[in-house]
């Protein structure tokens, strides 16, 4: 790991966000475009020398003041701890945005075949994981404005969405994720602690994750680029009257 240089210091006036999944997909996407918005990004990987970081790697390139990269895997309480950990060593750290964009897809996962290990995976690397990454950022003493979490419209269980045929446990673990971040954000709320917890709907973003065959049509397919760009500027525009509440990448609140 590179020294962390005064610009992710709390005496500095700009913004810093933390992206935890960040080698690929979406994640990548908000490094790249909070870099080009000049803003200070601390970035995680699970494996930092695997081929599928390089594009983070690249992004980064050698400007490490801008973009620091840390080993962190949602599925390992331990890896999240000591991630946690070299965090609180950084002096007068404030992250003001957290993006817990780490999740899985395996398909097909349907709840008439779907194996013991295969469900909990999802729920491990979707539910349990982002949720136990933010509670070990909130129990430090670091600033944290607003912890967005990336769930899915087809979490919804009002908005059941009956024709995706095989996502029952990827379903199920963004519907756990939203109700365990919406406890949270309640939890917050009776201790006084004013950092904002949002759940976000990407969208039908074209991601390698996304790249499967469904049976459905899928409409409205969007780029990394598009989600993100947009996502951002919602995320920012949340007040701590929004925490607990579900949102898309078109500034629409979603039902749960």
């Amino acid at each position: 790991m590179n020294q962390i240089p005064d610009v992710l210091y709390a005496d500095q006036d700009f913004t810093t966000w933390l992206i935890v999944g960040a080698s690929r997909g979406i994640g990548l996407e908000f490094v790249r475009q909070l870099l080009a918005r000049d803003e200070r990004i601390i970035a995680t990987v699970r494996e930092p020398w695997a081929s599928h970081a390089s594009g983070l790697w690249g992004q980064a390139g050698s400007d490490h003041g801008r973009c620091q990269m840390y080993t962190c895997d949602v599925l390992s309480e331990q890896s999240i701890v000591n991630f946690v950990s070299q965090l609180t060593t950084i002096p007068n750290l404030k992250i003001d945005y957290v993006v817990i964009n780490a999740g899985v897809l395996r398909y097909p996962n349907r709840s008439t075949e779907c194996s013991f290990e295969e469900f909990a995976f999802h729920l491990h690397t979707n539910t349990i994981g982002p949720i136990i990454t933010a509670q070990k950022l909130l129990q430090t003493n670091i600033p944290i404005g607003t912890i967005v979490f990336m769930s899915s419209d087809s979490g919804s269980a009002i908005n059941f969405r009956e024709m995706e045929d095989g996502f029952a446990a990827y379903a199920a673990s963004k519907a756990a994720l939203n109700m365990a971040l919406r406890h949270m954000a309640a939890e917050l709320k009776r201790k006084d602690d004013d950092t904002i917890l949002l759940a976000m709907h990407p969208g039908e973003v074209a991601t390698d994750m996304a790249n499967i065959n469904v049976s459905w049509q899928v409409e409205g397919i969007i780029t990394p680029e598009e989600s993100v760009r947009k996502m951002i500027d919602v995320i920012q525009s949340k007040g701590m009257q929004h925490s607990g509440t579900f949102w898309t990448y078109e500034d629409k609140l979603h039902p749960w």
